[in-house]
């Protein structure tokens, strides 16, 4: 046995890098696969020749470690700067195979998790400054949040990661998913187009998981054929159409996954709305936490009260301040579904969103939702 070929293979094991882009089999990977990893030599390196001969298409080929710095570093160039660290509970450490294609200004990425039986990996992001990043879990278990991973994230289940705050995943076993990256300017011009009126207030998606059912299976079965159709070399998607088709995806994730602009994409004719309906409309959205009143909104249309009146009626088929108040509502909604019983208070929340009378913000979340806030706190 040659120990000058076992050494360096050793020395790339230490390095926690088994194939980033070369196609060769080595042979000091053979006697590594022998040796250390116990599996058959010849179908580790066949299976390490694929994995470096899969950079086809828009995909690159896949990078592959055992390093968390050296991953961290190289995701973070992809996606956005975080922490990761593995914990193992094997000899193995854990490994990560990942690769990104381009779409427009949309970046696909696949990332898998490898944890040779027990084990997780757990990321960390500071801050998600203007990106969103919607994923979709194709294989394992994970858990994901804001400040704390404290909810599950299931195979077959989206998830939207909302722009300029924290987040946190751990991978809990074998697993893959795949990311697309937004930028926020592109996710707000789509909603902005959609609702007819400018993004006054963050756009903010639900933190809760969904399952890839109703508009969410429509929704994960383009970005199935995005994803494969980026394998192949001269894409259809790959031309000058692609930001035709960038801005059909936002519009799917915009419609298909729940946020607090969902309630104004009922309306199927944004655009007919008269100018001075969508301007008090964004009044509205603006400067719900805030105490606002008809006039405030006469004054943001430009028209009378009664010309207001008859806009809303038509348009939304309530009064400006029914209007004001359902906007309330579904903020509160929004933020109770988000935090956790022991996190919030219902009388913070209702404070927060603009609501002084506790008993009254009672009533009328329970006649819009069904349930009263401190059900919503409890089921979060």
């Amino acid at each position: 046995m040659n120990e000058a070929v076992l050494f360096r293979a050793a020395r790339r094991l230490s390095k926690g890098r088994f194939c980033i882009g070369d196609t060769k089999p080595a042979r000091g990977r053979n006697i590594l696969g022998k040796l250390i990893l116990g599996r058959n030599p010849f179908k580790l390196s066949a299976m390490m020749h694929q994995t470096a001969a899969e950079g086809t298409g828009r995909w690159t080929p896949y990078f592959v470690s055992s390093d968390p710095l050296e991953t961290s570093e190289i995701v973070g160039q992809s996606i956005i700067s975080h922490s990761l660290a593995h914990n193992s509970r094997q000899k193995r450490p854990a490994t990560v195979r990942f690769r990104t294609a381009s779409l427009d200004t949309l970046t696909f990425h696949e990332m898998a998790y490898s944890m040779f039986g027990k084990g997780e990996a757990r990321i960390n992001v500071p801050n998600m400054a203007n990106i969103y990043l919607c994923e979709i879990n194709l294989e394992g278990q994970m858990a994901v949040g804001q400040m704390r991973a404290d909810r599950s994230f299931r195979p077959g289940e989206i998830y939207m990661i909302n722009a300029n705050g924290p987040h946190t995943k751990i991978w809990q076993t074998d697993g893959r998913q795949m990311m697309i990256k937004i930028h926020q300017t592109d996710m707000e011009a789509a909603l902005a187009r959609l609702i007819g009126m400018p993004v006054r207030d963050p756009l903010v998606f639900d933190q809760a998981p969904c399952p890839l059912s109703g508009g969410a299976a429509t929704l994960g079965r383009m970005i199935d054929l995005l994803t494969q159709d980026l394998e192949q070399e001269g894409s259809f998607f790959d031309g000058p159409g692609s930001g035709d088709v960038k801005q059909m995806l936002l519009d799917m994730m915009l419609n298909a996954l729940p946020h607090n602009y969902t309630h104004l994409l009922s309306d199927t004719s944004p655009t007919l709305r008269p100018r001075h309906v969508r301007y008090a409309a964004a009044y509205i959205h603006s400067h719900s936490r805030e105490v606002v009143g008809l006039d405030d909104m006469v004054q943001a249309s430009g028209v009378s009260r009664r010309s207001l009146h008859e806009g809303f009626r038509k348009y939304y088929g309530v009064t400006p301040m029914v209007y004001l108040r359902n906007v309330r509502l579904d903020n509160a909604r929004l933020m109770l579904k988000q935090k956790g019983v022991g996190d919030v208070l219902v009388t913070d929340v209702a404070l927060d969103c603009g609501f002084n009378h506790l008993s009254k913000f009672a009533r009328a979340y329970k006649e819009r939702f069904g349930e009263l806030p401190s059900e919503t706190l409890r089921n979060a």
